[in-house]
């Protein structure tokens, strides 16, 4: 097939595209490079880069002329950068996914997969989260993006008949993350400093929990999405069945590191929230996905990917 990754340069859209490029598609990527730095890997795969931001419509239109499957990841994806700038969230998040929907429409693509996230349930009280729980309460603007961004995908479904296909990631983490990012997140940072002797940061109490999910469990249910096609019109969360909370991730990567971290504290985030306990039963029913990775694996073979670098 002829694919299209938006964010291709990005943590998790670099592992798509290397899993693509295994599955001999031909694969084209967009990215502006605000975050994702991941065009060497990209250039190694042969893998086409176009350097455009998607909130433009005109910059972006043309390269989806004769691509038959849109994975559209790109995004303004740490919530603490989009509470502090919820007008480029928004221009991001929400004009950039209707401009890849309506680029999608209007070149024939034959299916879009939207990358969504948990954030979308935001300060709803019932947990595990289920596809079909209301009402979806996100707690900052790139939940509000997320979550818009899934509606115009679920009008273009039904007015257009473009096949498209939800998924909602929850915490995915692992290789090529970035620590250095300003609000990166948690398991990169924590990586990066205590291999470092550096003091960690734990907002709150640290027993907020997550159900981290290892972003190799993450492309395949995204290379599932693809092929299924029971799949289409659907909303699905992809995530691990575990939680685990803020601070059992600092005791495991002490633990393998044997490192003896300094920790610091620090009032919570707003916008946090304290347990996000994933429901998949759709996924394993309608993906057959399952998750391989636990949360000590994970962290191993990110660590090992890490000091192997260095």
């Amino acid at each position: 097939m002829n694919v299209l990754v938006t964010g291709g340069a990005g943590f998790i859209g670099s592992h798509l595209v290397e899993a693509l490029v295994n599955e001999s598609h031909n694969v084209k990527v967009i990215d502006d490079l605000s975050s994702g730095k991941n065009e060497n890997i990209l250039k190694k795969l042969g893998v086409e880069l176009l350097k455009k931001d998607i909130s433009v419509y005109s910059e972006i239109k043309d390269a989806f002329e004769g691509v038959d499957v849109v994975f559209h990841l790109a995004a303004m994806n740490r919530a603490m950068t989009t509470i502090e700038d919820p007008l480029r969230s928004n221009a991001v998040n929400v004009t950039g996914t209707l401009n890849v929907l309506e680029a999608s429409r209007n070149s024939g693509v034959n299916k879009v997969i939207y990358i969504s996230s948990s954030s979308v349930y935001g300060k709803n009280p019932s947990f595990p989260r289920r596809e079909d729980l209301a009402p979806l309460l996100p707690a900052h603007p790139y939940g509000v993006g997320k979550l818009t961004g899934e509606q115009y995908t679920r009008i273009y479904h039904e007015l257009y008949g473009l096949k498209t296909v939800i998924l909602r990631y929850f915490s995915v983490y692992g290789p090529r993350q970035r620590w250095d990012l300003r609000h990166s997140a948690v398991i990169p940072k924590f990586v990066h400093n205590i291999l470092n002797d550096l003091p960690v940061t734990v907002y709150g109490t640290g027993e907020q929990r997550r159900a981290f999910t290892y972003v190799k469990d993450a492309v395949e249910a995204t290379m599932l999405a693809s092929k299924k096609e029971r799949a289409v019109g659907k909303i699905i969360n992809i995530a691990t069945e575990e939680e685990t909370s803020i601070n059992n991730i600092i005791k495991y990567i002490a633990e393998y590191t044997r490192k003896d971290p300094v920790i610091k504290h620090a009032p919570p985030l707003p916008g946090d929230i304290m347990q996000n306990k994933a429901d998949i039963t759709l996924a394993k029913r309608i993906l057959e996905y399952s998750p391989r990775y636990d949360i000590r694996t994970g962290l191993r073979l990110l660590i090992d990917e890490v000091l192997h670098n260095d």
